[in-house]
């Protein structure tokens, strides 16, 4: 996988095993999952808490913890840098019974805020997978994004999902399992990728999530999220 304006950083992808975990503390009565993602740029790593519970320690930069059990219903989520006593971000989230979540850490420091994600669980049709797209990078801006055969000149086909907007979420796209395919983002209206996931190909049943993110290093990064499979 490589990233076009950063071509030394290796793109972070998080392939997560789905361990659900109990989770003490935080909500009675019917369950869901949540997990929590670190995409905030100047925080390598951050702790989170849950109604004031330890739910998840040192999740680093790009990557998301596991999913874990909570009960449904109003949650007070606070993240933390590792270390510090004050919240950078303290919100109210709901969570519906039955679903799965992704809860980002999201934009820069200054501008934090939680982004809260519904995650597909149940199992995509026969011989399909799905991906899903988040635009979680302050500085790409909206972008277009295009899911391909591997060397397809962009000039020649239509976007695949047009102007992602910052901190936007596309709906999950169905793809043919065992197919290769290549994921670009342009600039939107534009054809010259910003970032090349490089070819990728998902199984059957398979369902990701791909976040671009800004790179620790200057230019874009990806992380690829297991949602299911």
């Amino acid at each position: 996988m490589r990233i076009l304006q950063s071509p030394t950083r290796q793109v972070v992808i998080l392939l997560l095993t789905g361990a659900v975990i109990a989770l003490s503390g935080c909500g009675s009565g019917d369950k869901t999952q949540l997990r929590a993602m670190d995409a905030t740029p100047q925080e390598s790593e951050i702790d989170v808490s849950i109604d004031g519970n330890s739910f998840a320690s040192n999740v680093a930069y790009g990557t998301a913890s596991d999913y874990v059990s909570v009960g449904s219903g109003s949650h007070t989520l606070q993240v933390y840098p590792p270390g510090v006593a004050t919240a950078y971000i303290d919100k109210t989230i709901s969570l519906t019974s039955g679903d799965k979540y992704t809860v980002l850490s999201a934009n820069v420091l200054s501008s934090a805020n939680a982004l809260l994600l519904v995650d597909e669980n149940s199992t995509p049709a026969s011989n399909t997978a799905e991906l899903r797209i988040v635009n979680a990078s302050p500085a790409l801006g909206t972008v277009d994004v295009y899911i391909v055969s591997p060397g397809t000149n962009l000039s020649t086909v239509s976007p695949t999902v047009s102007g992602l907007a910052f901190e936007a979420v596309s709906t999950y796209q169905s793809l043919t399992a065992k197919t290769v395919y290549e994921v670009y983002f342009t600039l939107t209206n534009q054809k010259t990728a910003q970032i090349d996931s490089g070819p990728v190909t998902y199984t059957n049943a398979e369902i990701r999530t791909m976040v671009a993110l800004n790179g620790e290093a200057g230019g874009y990064t990806l992380a690829v999220l297991k949602d299911l499979n």
